[in-house]
């Protein structure tokens, strides 16, 4: 076996393709060329890596030829460091039956483990179904929801661990930095035989960690031999050819669908032949490589004469099409009218985002299916009943099912909680970065989008006269000199925030013009960070004469775990006024009209109370 290099030039640019391949003679005696495995992209290095452990193989028994190949895949395919996992806690989490929504927020690399009985987990705008032996993976900084659907108790055992990697740069030898996940834990992992997995982790949560290096090696064993059990539980069964390739031919087809793409081309770089490829991507995807090409082009296009101001022309050109007329001949079989009926017909609107189907609702558009926060609905009752709407919450199996079924024109969802490929398997999608924009700018992208763009401002310029209305009512009965901050409490933990985003901060801040504490200043807001922990060891230093609280009470905590039992939190000017104030969580979320609408009334009301 050897490494054999491909060059190709496309557009002017070369292209670079590395594969394994073996020699064999066929009945005639020729020496024929046969491709063991497709490596794509490598760097000098790596493939010099490669060519060393292909040498090897050819030193040793014919025997081991399987397990050399393997060998050299691996090091071509995955990091040289291999990660070093380091556990921290295990627990075993109990909810009552039908327990409402939890939500906490992982600080650390964590594993949940179903124990028994079922419920939900919103984790990332994701919806997963909770069932014995599911295994899911939640990297820190995941908030999540937990909740219990079922008549008796749902168990969880929780493993809290931290990913570590050896740096690589050699002025760091023997220092580690945060390594990454296996990609196996990307989705939620089906354990076929949970029992052996479970009987570990009961073990892992009876261990307690006294200060003993037996109990520490214990404990650090134990985990390492779940992951191994996890991992073997699921298989090691290798990819076929076939997925091989059309995984490797689908994601070229998606980077450069806008090229001049033809079969010859995929199939040359791809080591087989026309035909063969032909055959291979009709048996995987259903239909032929030319068809699927197609179905992508028209997607692209229905997505770009939805989002852009472009013309009919300009998409054809965007998307691929070199003849107007064949493009809207095209789009006319697929969709079921030309182009330009296609803008200006009806939309079927989709939102995955709860912000983004109340702004939707807030320019009177109802979208036909769509996530809200529970206690939305209500504020739009008379809308809601007058048309079409799927209430979802968030992508499973059952709404991805109802997406496809519905065949959407634009589907909303944030850059940030949605796998983007994913979501545009079920339509064109318009994405949202809710982490850059403002929530101005928000209304104004979806408004422009759905074109209501007079209803936005006309919006806008009432609920700035209401804030302004508002400023002028507190100025009347606070004291100019006051300081106001914002906490929320999540798994007894104090996150003090800014002006962004969510938690009433730009309201509080922005519209309202109440004074921040001066470190908040400083180190938040000049910042442009969210937020920021403080430790309560360090609560004194963000001293305010007024708080406002978004609690969220955690079944990962004892009582006396509370943080209003820490002397330093006793000690704060505005819990000794009587000036904290417990606002509703589910309101100053949000960031849409409606919550900024129900906070500017919280606020005030709250406020205008302690005078």
């Amino acid at each position: 076996m050897f490494l054999k290099k491909s060059q190709f030039t496309r557009n002017g640019k070369p292209y670079t393709y590395y594969k394994i391949v073996s020699t064999y003679k066929d009945e005639a005696g020729r020496n024929r060329h046969k491709v063991v495995k497709h490596l794509g992209k490598l760097s000098d290095e790596e493939a010099e890596n490669v060519r060393q452990v292909l040498k090897e193989q050819g030193k040793l028994r014919v025997e081991k030829t399987e397990a050399l190949e393997s060998d050299a895949v691996r090091i071509a395919s995955v990091p040289q460091e291999t990660p070093l996992f380091v556990v921290l806690d295990a627990q075993l989490l109990t909810y009552e039956p039908y327990a409402q929504k939890e939500w906490n927020v992982t600080d650390v690399d964590m594993l949940l483990i179903v124990r028994e009985g079922t419920g939900e987990l919103f984790m990332n705008g994701r919806k997963v179904t909770l069932h014995y032996g599911l295994v899911i993976y939640a990297p820190s900084g995941s908030g999540m929801h937990v909740v219990n659907t079922s008549s008796r108790d749902l168990h969880l055992d929780r493993i809290a661990f931290e990913v570590l990697k050896k740096a690589e740069r050699s002025a760091e030898r023997g220092a580690y930095r945060q390594g990454k996940m296996p990609a196996i834990f990307q989705e939620p992992i089906q354990l076929q035989t949970p029992y052996r997995v479970l009987k570990l982790t009961k073990e892992l949560d009876a261990v307690q960690l006294s200060g003993e290096s037996q109990e520490m090696f214990r404990k650090q064993l134990l985990f390492y031999m779940i992951m191994d059990t996890i991992c073997r539980n699921i298989g090691e069964e290798r990819p076929t050819e076939t997925g091989n390739v059309i995984e490797h031919a689908v994601a070229l087809i998606h980077q450069h669908y806008r090229n001049d793409l033809t079969r010859d081309q995929l199939a040359e770089q791809l080591g087989v032949s026309p035909e063969h490829f032909s055959r291979l991507f009709k048996k995987e995807k259903g239909m032929s490589f030319i068809d699927y090409l197609l179905h992508l082009r028209i997607e692209k296009s229905r997505e770009l004469l939805v989002l852009s101001k472009s013309n009919v022309h300009e998409v054809a050109q965007e998307v691929g099409f070199q003849s107007q007329y064949y493009f809207s001949r095209k789009f006319k079989q697929l969709v079921g009218v030309s182009p330009s009926a296609y803008v200006h017909q009806p939309k079927k609107y989709v939102s995955l985002n709860s912000c983004m189907t109340s702004s939707l609702l807030k320019l009177g558009v109802v979208p036909r299916i769509g996530v809200l926060d529970p206690w939305m609905p209500a504020h739009y009752q008379s809308l809601l009943s007058q048309a079409e709407f799927k209430l979802i919450d968030g992508l499973d199996e059952q709404s991805t099912q109802a997406l496809g079924e519905l065949q959407p024109d634009l589907i909303f969802c944030n850059i940030h909680k949605q796998d983007v490929k994913k979501v545009r398997k079920l339509g064109p999608v318009a994405v949202v970065d809710l982490e850059k924009m403002d929530w101005r700018e928000q209304l104004r992208f979806i408004a422009d989008v759905v074109g209501k763009q007079q209803e936005a401002e006309a919006w806008l310029h009432a609920f700035d006269s209401e804030i302004a209305e508002a400023g002028r009512k507190l100025a009347r009965r606070l004291n100019p000199q006051d300081t106001f901050i914002i906490m929320k409490v999540v798994s007894g933990k104090i996150y003090v925030y800014g002006d962004l985003r969510s938690m009433g901060g730009p309201m509080i801040y922005q519209g309202l013009q109440l004074r921040p504490p001066r470190i908040v200043q400083e180190q938040i807001i000049h910042q442009r960070i969210l937020n920021r922990l403080v430790p309560l060891e360090k609560l004194s230093e963000y001293d305010a004469d007024h708080v406002f609280l978004i609690n969220y009470e955690s079944n990962w905590l004892e009582a006396a775990e509370s943080f209003k039992r820490h002397p330093n939190w006793k000690k704060f000017t505005a819990v000794r006024k009587n000036q904290v104030y417990e606002v509703d969580r589910g309101i100053f979320y949000g960031f849409d009209p409606l919550s900024l609408e129900l906070q500017i009334q919280e606020i005030v009301e709250r406020l205008s109370s302690q005078s």
